[in-house]
């Protein structure tokens, strides 16, 4: 890893908790919900446009394997986040209650 990339995970992070706290408060609902609503935009948005990663197509027009094989690594970690952040709501109600 580079310092460049752990400035950038470290800044999106940073948003994504920031959009989180303020979305809740705006809407008045659990910060689980809110996490879990991004976790499910985020991908969704991915297997929206996973066909533009394919070998020859919009992003990979070179027809590289390798992109396709990571865009579909990526994809596989954004289910599993998404389906955890869920899974944390369900086992412990408590998580529920926090937030706005």
């Amino acid at each position: 890893m580079n310092r460049y990339w752990l400035k950038w995970v470290v800044g999106a992070t940073a948003v994504t908790i920031a959009l989180c706290a303020i979305l809740s408060i705006l809407f008045s609902v659990p910060y689980i919900y809110t996490i879990a609503g991004l976790a499910g935009l985020i991908f969704a948005g991915h297997l929206i446009t996973i066909d533009d990663d394919m070998p020859g197509e919009w992003s990979n027009p070179e027809g590289s394997k390798k992109i396709w094989r990571s865009s579909m690594l990526e994809l596989l970690v954004k289910f599993l986040v998404a389906a955890a952040i869920l899974t944390l709501a369900v086992v412990f109600p408590k998580l529920t209650e926090l937030g706005a």
